[in-house]
């Protein structure tokens, strides 16, 4: 059973619309060009770029379920399934910007390496809050920032835990 859930599944629209822009683009180009060679080359460049764009996106598309003893990131095209345990996080940004979901990015440990995810916001406002202290009670050491630092998130977050204003530098 899950406590709190989350997914990065909005990127297939992002993915589909790149695909056919370079599609339409070769296309264009295809249908203006005489030249048989030229076509042909940009037919290939036109399909490798597709299935890189593809084949990325197979591994940005996830869906993230925060359990009680870790967190489970199931890859939607792949059949990889990662378990993350709680000690590992690192940092957990909130990043909100104009025309843009509001998403998450969640810096971790994972073997060896240091990796990032980021997936759909968990919740906003109140719901965030409790989502934050939920997760600070799996680990009391993770970091928690807020982009742009003039959101109200970041207002509320200090004034749960603090506020941490800047210094200004005095000038003599």
């Amino acid at each position: 059973m899950y406590k709190y859930r989350s997914s990065s599944r909005f990127k297939i629209f992002d993915t589909v619309v790149a695909t056919l822009m370079f599609i339409g683009i070769g296309y264009a180009v295809i249908a203006t060009t005489n030249n048989i060679a030229a076509q042909i080359s940009v037919a290939m460049v036109v399909l490798f770029i597709s299935l890189w764009i593809a084949h990325r996106s197979r591994n940005r598309i996830f869906d993230v379920e925060f359990k009680e003893q870790f967190i489970v990131v199931d890859h939607v095209f792949k059949p990889d399934n990662a378990r993350i345990l709680y000690e590992n996080i690192i940092e957990l940004q909130f990043i909100s910007v104009n025309k843009s979901p509001t998403f998450n990015k969640m810096i971790f440990n994972y073997g060896e390496k240091q990796e990032t995810i980021r997936f759909k916001t968990i919740a906003r406002g109140d719901e965030f809050i409790d989502f934050v202290k939920w997760l600070k009670s799996k680990n009391d050491k993770i970091k928690v920032s807020v982009y742009p630092p003039d959101h109200y998130m970041n207002h509320r977050l200090q004034k749960e835990y603090g506020f941490n204003y800047r210094k200004v530098p005095k000038i003599d």
